[in-house]
């Protein structure tokens, strides 16, 4: 996708010769949306990595126009027996959402998925909620 607003975003696929190099660049953006998330104590970077490597997960990366890369976000799928979707498992770095989302979406739409859900802090929910998302619930979570 175009430089826009100061960011380029680029799909890496999981067969591409830079993926080890890219994942390694993204590490650090995987374990602080992780630790911000507080699912630590359930999924880590490595399990990212690993999710990415097997194709079962996407990586998408945004970078400057040095080819910096500034910030990656990795896409997993859901399927449910109504409907199939995208799940954000991981963002974190800089990204202008308002102008690249729609291109994401549209992407995914037309590889014919239903819904992008994602999970995260309150203040995501003012941020998606311009660009049509809205509040679904609220997870609630206990050590057994």
């Amino acid at each position: 996708m175009p430089l826009q607003h100061g960011l380029s975003y680029r799909f890496i696929n999981y067969r591409s010769p830079s993926l080890f190099k890219t994942l390694s660049e993204c590490f650090p953006y995987f374990e602080k949306s992780i630790l911000h998330s507080k699912c630590s104590d359930i999924f880590n970077a490595t399990d990212i990595v690993k999710r990415v490597t097997k194709g079962t997960s996407d990586l998408w990366v945004s970078c400057d126009k040095d080819e910096n890369i500034k910030g990656c976000f990795v896409i997993g799928f859901a399927a449910f027996p109504q409907s199939t979707g995208i799940i954000a498992e991981c963002i974190s770095g800089e990204f202008h959402f308002e102008n690249r989302l729609p291109e994401v979406e549209e992407y995914y739409r037309d590889l014919g998925y239903e819904f992008f859900e994602m999970t995260g802090r309150k203040g995501w929910e003012k941020v998606m909620g311009k660009m049509g998302y809205e509040f679904k619930s609220i997870i609630l979570r206990k050590a057994l």
